[in-house]
């Protein structure tokens, strides 16, 4: 069995991820606990796409082997990030009553309690895990040399998912925990460097760490750390009112106490600054409903923001989305939904075509004037990588959700329709050309 595991393992590393996947599956045929050929089968198909299954090839690891660390923290990550937050806390603390020194454990509770707006606990639990490692190496790969690559991540989270993005087979990713970056650490020259920081209000701290870095260079970053600063819901409100063709709603941050005092027109939005996908996000509807609200979401500070009502004449809700690679825009999904808050892979309506048509022609289906505004927007964010959500008026002008460079590139699975597949490859090879260019001109 060990031979087979290795001959597995080699398979692996030389990319022939298919014949891994059932060199794995083969083992576990013979043997259905066999730890190396779970964990790393649940690594496989969580990469390939295939989510559900790792988990539960995670899981079947856990079940067999609950007393080993390395089961638990990946079963945890998996959980984490499927949104199963009591979940991975669960399998968390497990790990860490293996090992209360469990870096993997440490970093993965960080990104759980900041999700949950629990930023002490967050902090605590990131000095463990990154203060002591704050570069972390590529894993080896078989195959021809890679590009060397270094990505600037937070510790709390806000990161633009570069695993879906970046090819790992042609470029090699080291990483650096912004927080933790101190000017006299020595860090080799690398030929690029990613910015993947993205969200402007959770990750102030490692914003200004890595802006301090990509200063020690001679080379620019990729998302400038500076243009993501200026990209806060409230900084987008101020500086993009005056596109042509855009509607931006009024946006404050204020402190609760303002916004207890304050007087608004009903109905408005709150929000609580650093969240992405709904979470703690409110619409209040009357000043009645107020307090309940504000003691629902969690943080010092909360976002007020004017809410547009680009309900359709049959009472459904509309959003798409596009991506910005370099100086380009190309359009990845739209939703519709019964609510007000629409999320493409929660959204109930069903499509009546309008995705499909948005994807094979993004200005035929929504039109020159907007797609000339979401190039304004483009050209203001000043963005390598990034996106727009947003839906149109009954006038076809934008009306803007969101724009900043947290927008994940989602793999719409292997069984997608072969128009969402095209999109999502069609990005991440224009992902891939970004980097070969910055290289080649940075030689």
């Amino acid at each position: 069995m060990d031979s087979a595991f290795r001959k597995a393992q080699a398979l692996e590393s030389a990319g022939e991820r298919a014949a891994a996947r059932d060199a794995y599956i083969a083992i576990l045929a013979a043997d259905p606990t066999h730890l190396g050929a779970l964990t790393n089968l649940g690594t496989l198909l969580t990469y390939s796409g295939y989510k559900r299954a790792g988990r539960l090839a995670y899981a079947q690891a856990v079940a067999a082997h609950p007393s080993e660390l390395r089961a638990r923290t990946n079963f945890a990550a998996a959980l984490l990030d499927a949104g199963e937050s009591s979940e991975a806390l669960a399998q968390y603390e497990a790990a860490l009553g293996i090992d209360p020194h469990s870096l993997d454990a440490h970093q993965g509770l960080a990104i759980l309690h900041a999700r949950n707006g629990s930023w002490e606990q967050a902090r605590a639990h990131a000095r463990i895990g990154f203060a002591a490692q704050p570069v972390r190496r590529a894993p080896t790969l078989g195959g021809a040399p890679r590009t060397p690559l270094l990505v600037l991540l937070s510790a709390l989270g806000g990161n633009v998912d570069t695993e879906r993005i970046i090819d790992a087979e042609r470029f090699a990713c080291d990483v650096l925990v912004a927080e933790f970056y101190e000017p006299s650490m020595q860090i080799a020259d690398y030929p690029l460097i990613f910015n993947a920081i993205g969200d402007a209000e959770r990750c102030v701290e490692a914003l200004a760490r890595a802006h301090r870095f990509v200063e020690t260079r001679k080379k620019r970053a990729i998302n400038e750390p500076s243009a993501v600063i200026e990209s806060t819901r409230a900084r987008n409100a101020e500086r993009l009112a005056k596109i042509p063709g855009l509607r931006v709603p009024r946006t404050q941050e204020m402190t609760r106490a303002e916004v207890a005092a304050a007087l608004f027109t009903f109905p408005i939005l709150l929000r609580s600054p650093g969240f992405h996908t709904g979470e703690h996000f409110e619409r209040v509807e009357s000043l009645a409903e107020l307090p309940a609200a504000l003691a629902g979401l969690p943080g010092a500070r909360i976002l007020v923001i004017e809410f547009i009502d680009t309900r359709r004449a049959d009472g459904t809700f509309e959003k798409y989305r596009v991506l910005i690679v370099g100086d380009r825009i190309f359009p990845i999904h739209f939703a519709r939904s019964q609510q007000w808050k629409v999320h493409y892979f929660s959204s109930q309506c069903s499509d009546d075509g309008t995705e499909r048509a948005f994807l094979a022609d993004m200005s035929g289906t929504i039109g020159a004037r907007a797609c000339e505004a979401l190039e304004r927007v483009r050209a203001a964010l000043g963005l390598d990588y990034g996106g727009i959500d947003f839906a149109l008026d009954a006038r076809g002008d934008v009306v803007l959700f969101e724009a900043n460079a947290t927008m994940n590139l989602f793999d719409p699975g292997p069984d997608a329709a072969p128009e969402r597949r095209a999109a999502f490859e069609t990005v991440r090879t224009a992902v891939s050309d970004l980097l070969d260019s910055c290289a080649n001109d940075r030689a």
